[in-house]
């Protein structure tokens, strides 16, 4: 382990956290010079696992969430980039080359070198028009100085042992005034007052806010060209163009200090009391599961509500979830369904088991089945809050 700050190089890293269910024993540490909070070991090469869709630390391996982004860093290219001459891009983390095969239907003469480290996924850009494929790691392979005209990274720098020092090699391999399109997890999702899932996974070994990326981009030989949407709390996206020099110093944020301390404190409170809540969310969907209950999202939420919340998933009539269908067959036992099957299905009560696209999935389950009633995440949660203090 090396205890010393990703950041700016102190090595005053307290613990903090112990994350729940870490298969790779990590604990989390706040930086006490800069802020920046960070999973030690750094153990970014440990063995690969199979699927886990815990809401526990040890989720990951399903690989589909970065196609979420596409649209995003689509419009920022569009906006800072004349998708109609020459440019070659570096896409960092190509995964199922969702980002790559848009890119080169947007622009017609762009050249894209992917880096994917992972063959499961990373044959999806093998085929791909104007595109070189490279299966290793971003850390591993060496490209040329000054090669690229834009660098994508989506979801990636967090997953490495050294961001800074991959972030001051992107700045060398770019062309001057070259751009970087920087996608990254916002640790201000922990601050949400229905959290239930463990946000520390082990996949994560560095946990960005805000000012803490906007910082290193900076250190690291860029200028800041967008910086990220305040009311976004799950992701931080950033344009940054290189610039001639980099930082030699990181100065002291006290500031930042105590604002990991008491986000991860507050986090660590309210995660404890939601997950206490989640048993009068099992009871009041086993109360409605005569009427026929679907669950709608088979994710880290719907886990932690057969984990920590007990309830019998096997009460509902149907799980439907239209991004982890067609990854796993099953969900504790249950078959997963796509949304059509709602149709055919016609539930009573539909249980939307999500955050973030709540809304779109309520819009669409009202589609499918308009007769059923729709009940949300944050709604059932908050009530079961309210009984659990009365």
């Amino acid at each position: 382990m090396t205890a010393i700050c990703e950041h700016c190089g102190d090595d005053a890293l307290p613990s903090v956290y112990t994350p729940e269910g870490s298969s790779r024993g990590l604990t989390v540490h706040v930086c006490g010079r800069c802020g920046l909070v960070q999973s030690l070991p750094r153990t970014d090469r440990a063995q690969r696992r199979a699927a886990a869709v815990s809401s526990a630390a040890d989720w990951g391996n399903v690989r589909y969430g970065k196609g979420f982004r596409t649209a995003t860093a689509l419009d920022a290219v569009r906006r800072h980039v004349d998708t109609t001459r020459t440019f070659a891009l570096l896409d960092v983390g190509s995964n199922r080359g969702r980002f790559v095969q848009a890119l080169i239907e947007a622009a017609p003469q762009a050249h894209v070198v992917a880096i994917e480290p992972d063959e499961r996924v990373a044959d999806s850009c093998a085929d791909i028009d104007r595109t070189e494929l490279t299966v290793a790691r971003i850390e591993d392979v060496a490209l040329e100085t000054g090669r690229f005209d834009l660098i994508h990274s989506c979801h990636t720098i967090e997953h490495l042992a050294h961001p800074a020092r991959t972030l001051r090699d992107h700045a060398r391999t770019l062309k001057d005034g070259g751009l970087l399109v920087l996608d990254a997890p916002n640790i201000a999702l922990i601050g949400s007052d229905d959290i239930v899932e463990e946000w520390f996974i082990d996949k994560h070994l560095t946990h960005f806010s805000a000012r803490t990326l906007l910082r290193m981009v900076e250190a690291c030989g860029f200028e800041i060209v967008e910086a990220p949407d305040p009311a976004d709390r799950e992701n931080l996206f950033i344009v940054a163009r290189k610039r001639a020099a980099m930082a030699a110093q990181i100065a002291v944020d006290a500031g930042e200090v105590d604002r990991a301390y008491e986000l991860i404190s507050s986090y660590a409170a309210m995660r404890a009391h939601n997950l206490a809540a989640l048993a009068g969310v099992a009871g009041e969907l086993t109360a409605l599961a005569p009427r026929g209950l679907a669950v709608w999202g088979a994710g880290r939420i719907f886990d932690s509500l057969v984990v920590h919340g007990g309830f019998d998933p096997k009460r509902a009539k149907l799980v439907v979830d239209a991004h982890l269908a067609g990854h796993l067959g099953e969900r504790h036992g249950c078959a997963l369904s796509g949304p059509e099957a709602l149709s055919e299905a016609r539930p009573g009560v539909i249980a939307i088991m999500s955050r973030g696209f709540a809304r779109e999935i309520e819009a669409e389950a009202r589609r499918l089945a308009p007769d059923a009633e729709i009940l949300l995440y944050a709604d059932l949660l908050g009530r079961a809050r309210l009984r659990l203090a009365a």
